[in-house]
């Protein structure tokens, strides 16, 4: 039966699909990004109530938000590198008029920027962690993660330009 050459190459054509969904599978399972280490869902609850984190609220509606933070943590994605949109953002002259600072820890930012993928889509959000108030939220087109960056960096900056003054450079 497998004498045949139609049967042989019918085998090998097999095996070779087989291979090729394997390494497939591999691959996919190499590129799944884990949580970071130590996050949990119930983060913001514990943050809460540590009476270390205790601060200033920075407002309950989102201009007001906007206009009063300073720090902010680009949530890791797959979609979107975060260091890029970071070195985006800082790029944009407003950002650093404004004196903002990325940190690297989650619980010490004022706003977090979070980042999903449908098809060409990205949907991004900015929230305030303490309250889970959005006060930035859209979506650009684009066909990779380096030129959504881009996009979702004008963006959020233009969003905030809307709510903060520049400040002036006299004394």
């Amino acid at each position: 039966m497998l004498n045949s050459p139609n049967a042989r190459r019918f085998v090998s054509v097999v095996l070779l699909l087989a291979a090729y969904c394997f390494v497939a599978v591999a691959i996919a399972a190499a590129q799944t990004q884990a949580p970071p280490r130590g996050y949990s869902d119930s983060d913001a609850n514990t943050r809460a109530r540590d009476p270390r984190r205790a601060r200033a609220p920075l407002g309950t509606e989102p201009p007001e938000i906007l206009r009063n933070a300073r720090t902010i943590f680009v949530e890791p994605n797959r979609h979107v590198k975060a260091e890029y949109l970071e070195y985006k953002l800082d790029k944009l002259p407003e950002f650093s008029r404004w004196r903002l600072a990325f940190v690297t820890e989650r619980d010490k930012a004022d706003l977090v920027i979070r980042i999903d993928k449908a098809g060409l889509n990205y949907i991004f959000s900015v929230v305030e962690p303490e309250s889970s108030i959005v006060v930035v939220k859209g979506k650009v087109v684009a066909i990779n993660g380096l030129v959504a960056a881009e996009d979702i960096s004008h963006r959020i900056v233009k969003r905030m330009r809307e709510v903060r003054a520049l400040p002036t450079d006299e004394p």
